[in-house]
Parts: structure tokens; C-alpha cells; sequence
């Protein structure tokens, strides 16, 4: 967006498929910007307003660590809201939830699911506890490339689909043009390669699938990076949603408007601790980046 203002003389909006409106950068500013291209105003751009109150805790981490990567780190997620976990890189955000989900286990400390202790020891564990994970990287850890896009969705479930070893493919067909629908995913068919849609498509995928298997813990590990800002605007409004309807989020993002649009509280690390919390009303971005750089 900063390229658009610092070098074009004039733009030209586009949205779905149809010319909105061509414009001289100099009579544009940035939130008429992002109206044009989301359709709606900027304002609506986080549409989260008001922090949820909920006490239903769904997920307690407690004591984690994985030595050379974080120590320490406890917190809890409860039932309707978004929790960020914010840090400069390297400081162990995507290590722990990684470890949550089972791709590396911890060496010490313990997660509790819905106040039982339970042993995470691989992401199955994790998803049969109703635990899913959106990776950071979507192309290697996200997707399968070469599969379908129905495919892709219904990973996580081929065991709700399947008789005898054989999927159903009419029930998977079923079930993906249900979130296909609900997530507006954009596609020649389901059965169009996932490596042949768009970044937010693919993104839109693997929400798609922790949906279907009605995961009540997400964890979304940079949800939109690398996607454009309507496909944005429209993983912020799914994550309202789902917090909305009961479950919890663990946002993990580098932007920091993003952190601050989304979350009810946010959790700071640094070099692998966990060293403080700040509630949604106190949060701003200098604050947030004192904490992240051991300026406070």
C-alpha cells in the first residue's frame, strides 16, 4: 500500500472482477483506499468493537518450555475471545504454538483442555481435542499443493467422510461447498489444485478445514500474511465470527494494527518468555513495541 503512494501518479480499483473507480493518488487517501477495494469502510476493516465476556476457559498452558526455544510460558484462552501472542521475530511465538499442537512437544510444563490435563504428544492428539492450527507458512506446512481444494478442506475430517477406507465423495462434495460457501473461497471448482489459487484462497482452505472439523481452539499463526486486504478484511470478520459463536482464538501476528484490532488481550514474548500482558483497552502500538524490545 505505502509502494501505491510513494510511486503511482494515478490507481485504478478493481473488485471482483469490475472496475470501482480510477483515481489521482494525490486525492486519495488511504481509508478511501481500502473502501474501494474492500467495499465497506475502514472503520469496518476489524469488526470486533467490544470485548467479550466469557469465563468458559477452553485451554490453560501451564509452565511450557522447550529449552533453547521458550521458557515458562503460561497463560489461558476461554470461550469467545481472541488472545495475541505478539513478539518480534525469533522470540518463540510460532515455537509455542507449534508445541501446543504436538509438532514439537514440550519438555516440561502441561496444557489442560477444558480444565482436564491432557498429553499432546502429536497433532492428532491435538485435533481430536478440538485443537487446529493455521501454520505460518501456508505453502509448505498449509496446503498440499497438488490436491484439490475440496481435498485440502476435508483432511481434517476424512474420518467423519470415509466407509471402509473409501471416502465419500458426495458427502465430501457436500461438506466442501458448504465452506466453500460460508467462506467465500474463490475457485474454478473443488476440484481446481490448491497451488492455483490465489494466497487468501488457499488461507481461506485451511480455515475452511479446522471449521469443518468444528475446532473449538484455533490457532492462527500470521492468518494474513501474504494475502490482499479484501481477502483480510474477510479472515478478521471470520475471526470476529468465530469468537462470536463460542470459541477461542490464539491470534499470532506481526502486524501490530492487526493485534490491537483483533485482540481482547495480548500476551508479549521475548526471547522465549513470556514477560507481559496488556488488556485491549490499554494496548497501543508504542507501548506493545517497548515491550517487545525490552525498552520498559
Amino acid at each position: 500500500m505505502a509502494e501505491v503512494f510513494d510511486i503511482c501518479d494515478s490507481l485504478s480499483v478493481l473488485r471482483d472482477g469490475a472496475h470501482v473507480a480510477t483515481r489521482p493518488v494525490a486525492g486519495v487517501s488511504e481509508s478511501e483506499l481500502v473502501q474501494m477495494m474492500i467495499g465497506r469502510p475502514l472503520a469496518q476493516y476489524f469488526p470486533r468493537t467490544a470485548e467479550r465476556q466469557s469465563r468458559d476457559e477452553l485451554l490453560r498452558v501451564e509452565g511450557l518450555g522447550l529449552p533453547g526455544k521458550f521458557e515458562d510460558i503460561s497463560f489461558t484462552l476461554h470461550a469467545g475471545e481472541v488472545v495475541a501472542l505478539a513478539g518480534l521475530v525469533g522470540a518463540g511465538r510460532s515455537e509455542v504454538a507449534r508445541a501446543i499442537f504436538g509438532l514439537e512437544p514440550p519438555a516440561r510444563g502441561r496444557v489442560l483442555v477444558r480444565g482436564s490435563p491432557v498429553r499432546i504428544r502429536r497433532p492428532s492428539d491435538a485435533i481430536g481435542l478440538g485443537i487446529g492450527l493455521v501454520p505460518e507458512d501456508r505453502k509448505r506446512q498449509g496446503i498440499i499443493p497438488s490436491a484439490s481444494a475440496r481435498h485440502n478442506m476435508s483432511l481434517a475430517i476424512l474420518h467423519h467422510l470415509s466407509r471402509l477406507g473409501w471416502v465419500r465423495q458426495r458427502r465430501e462434495r457436500a461438506v466442501a461447498g458448504e465452506f466453500f460457501d460460508r467462506l467465500h473461497v474463490r475457485a474454478r471448482s473443488q476440484d481446481a489444485a490448491a497451488d492455483s489459487l490465489s494466497g487468501g484462497n488457499q488461507q481461506k482452505l485451511v480455515l475452511a478445514r479446522w471449521l469443518a472439523a468444528n475446532s473449538q481452539v484455533l490457532i492462527l499463526d500470521e492468518p494474513t500474511r501474504g494475502v490482499d486486504v479484501g481477502a483480510k478484511a474477510e479472515i478478521h470478520a471470520l475471526i470476529g465470527e468465530l469468537a462470536t459463536r463460542g470459541a477461542a482464538v490464539l491470534l499470532i501476528s506481526s502486524e501490530l494494527p492487526e493485534v490491537l484490532g483483533l485482540a481482547d488481550r495480548i500476551l508479549v514474548l521475548r526471547a522465549g518468555r513470556l514477560v507481559g500482558e496488556v488488556a485491549r483497552a490499554a494496548a497501543t502500538q508504542d507501548h506493545l513495541l517497548r515491550m517487545m524490545a525490552g525498552l520498559t
